[in-house]
């Protein structure tokens, strides 16, 4: 390898290290900031784990790859160098560079996969941002691979093998199992979790009682979090209907606030919702925000949300049901309970006592602390409608119902490319163009199971696995291979290769709205991703993403 390929290597790698570190610090932020209540022990401590955990991961991926083929090239040894130039700023060569070498092996043998992604399986608010950590896991352990310009037979095995390996630790079979301490670099024993929860004050692991995240909250901090609240709430793609009703929704709040500050009368106000809809529409993305939005505003103390469904309220046995569920309300004081599939409370048949005990001891809740908590109860629309109009508790403390539309074909686009940006992916024209067919063929067929986002987050980590694959032999790095996603790499559930194929080249057309005359354009495959201009109006806009027309 010689020194321009060696600077281009040493550059990619700085990237995809700085990158998981990035990752695993703005993650652990966001659980700290808008999650404490959720982080197993003292949130104050979450980040140096989550630092441990990213370190950790690179040590693992580092060592597997060059274990694979029992050799220690000196380009693998200037790799070992430039890690830990980056983790410990420290500049090795030599005999101390070997030493501290044997020393990552020996951490490495200390460390499990499931152990190093643990928190993103965890903990519900990361769970998104699996695809990234398996993204950052595959670029980091290709560029070890090839690193000395070569792969050999060995390394392919062990590329493959890591891929199912992180591929497990993010999916696993029992996915409520418990987060596995890490403590610099080295697993947290019995007693280390027993200390922790003693300095908590607290055995619970859903709850930190003393860690109050609105304590000394000035009104500057209020104002902030408000706007990055309604910003967040802006940048999700879609659900136009959603956001206008959660602003309508909060100009209210504002309006019976400001009233009270000059000693008006104010109306009585619920909290409590209904979100209806198919899954993956980001009812739960939504509910995390209002949180945020009632917590900003003094509506609520905190904002958290505490996301559960049926089993999380019903009880095995005949007296549980109640105190469960009143457990799990008094947890969510002060913040938002989500309850996902909530029409699962009740069956047809209306025999199903425990169900039933769920719900009671739920509406006594809802009425005793309607000041101090917001349920909201999600689901398929027409099941909601049945368990709301069937027990007039609910119907009556349930004023707002929030609809949540299928997304469409575009929309369906612009949130896998989204997961591009966010993992350092591009996507060409050709890759676009099958994409938008793909997803407006199962839009068109699509039923009250449809998957909607998580039909793209899987569309996404099926295609970036196919990527993978595809490089796995090919000796020569370059940016562009390990970015990006080609035609051929481009995989989506429900749909074979060779439908893809038929589909690109049946007749059809793609048009957009002008954003400047409304007038559809038309717009030819080699363009999407581009700049386009309007022939009527000449308006420039990103032809991103375009609607399918069949001719």
């Amino acid at each position: 390898m010689n020194h321009d390929d060696d600077a281009r290597l040493t550059g990619m790698l700085r990237r995809v290290v700085r990158d998981c570190g990035k990752l695993y610090t703005t993650s652990a932020k966001l659980m700290v900031r808008r999650y404490p209540t959720e982080i197993d022990g003292l949130p104050q401590r979450f980040a140096e784990l989550m630092d441990d955990l990213h370190r950790g991961l690179i040590i693992k991926i580092y060592v597997t790859m060059v274990r694979a083929d029992d050799r220690w090239t000196a380009a693998e040894k200037r790799v070992a160098a430039a890690i830990i130039e980056h983790l410990w700023d420290q500049k090795l060569t030599g005999s101390a560079l070997r030493e501290a070498a044997t020393e990552l092996f020996q951490q490495a043998d200390a460390l499990s996969w499931d152990s190093l992604v643990a928190p993103f399986v965890r903990y519900k608010p990361l769970a998104d941002s699996k695809a990234q950590v398996e993204t950052v896991v595959l670029r980091l352990a290709n560029l070890v691979a090839k690193c000395d310009g070569q792969t050999m037979p060995e390394e392919q095995i062990a590329l493959h093998a890591l891929q199912n390996e992180i591929d497990a630790a993010l999916h696993p079979a029992d996915p409520q199992r418990t987060l596995a301490h890490l403590r610099r670099g080295k697993h947290a024993n019995a007693s280390d979790r027993k200390q922790q929860q003693a300095e908590s004050g607290s055995t619970n692991t859903n709850t930190c009682e003393d860690h109050d995240p609105t304590e000394a909250m000035s009104e500057k901090d209020r104002v902030q979090r408000l706007a990055a609240a309604m910003k967040e709430l802006d940048e999700l793609i879609g659900l136009d209907q959603v956001k206008r009703q959660v602003k309508s929704y909060t100009n209210f709040l504002k309006l019976q606030n400001q009233r009270r500050a000059k000693g008006l009368s104010t109306m009585p106000i619920s909290l409590h919702m209904a979100f209806v809809g198919n899954p993956g529409t980001g009812k739960t993305t939504v509910a995390r925000i209002i949180g945020q939005i009632l917590g900003a505003m003094g509506t609520l103390k905190s904002g958290h949300v505490v996301e559960t469904d049926r089993s999380g309220l019903v009880a095995e046995y005949a007296g549980q049901t109640a105190p469960k569920t009143n457990e799990l309300c008094d947890s969510a004081m002060g913040g938002v309970l989500f309850i996902d599939e909530a029409y699962s409370l009740i069956d047809s048949s209306g025999d199903d006592a425990y169900g039933r005990e769920a719900i009671q001891t739920l509406l006594k809740r809802m009425e005793d602390n309607r000041d101090q908590v917001a349920v909201i109860l999600a689901g398929y629309s027409d099941e909601m409608s049945q368990l709301i109009r069937s027990n007039p508790g609910l119907s009556s403390r349930i004023n707002t119902n929030i609809e949540f539309d299928d997304y469409d074909p575009a929309d369906l686009g612009r949130i896998f490319e989204m997961m591009c940006r966010q993992n350092d992916y591009e996507l060409p024209s050709a890759a676009r163009h099958r994409l938008i067919l793909a997803f407006h063929q199962l839009y068109q067929k699509r039923d009250r199971h449809f998957g909607n986002g998580r039909l793209v987050r899987n569309a996404f980590e099926d295609s970036v696995r196919r990527l993978a694959d595809r490089v796995a032999g090919v000796l020569e790095l370059s940016e562009e291979l390990l970015t990006q996603l080609t035609v051929r790499d481009i995989s989506v559930p429900g749909l074979s290769d060779d439908e893809l194929d038929r589909m690109r080249n049946s007749p059809h057309k793609l048009r957009l709205t002008c954003k400047g005359c409304a007038r559809r354009i038309r717009v030819q495959p080699e363009s999407l991703g581009a700049m386009i201009r309007c022939g009527k109006c000449s308006k420039v806009q990103s032809a991103d993403w375009a609607l399918v027309y069949e001719s």
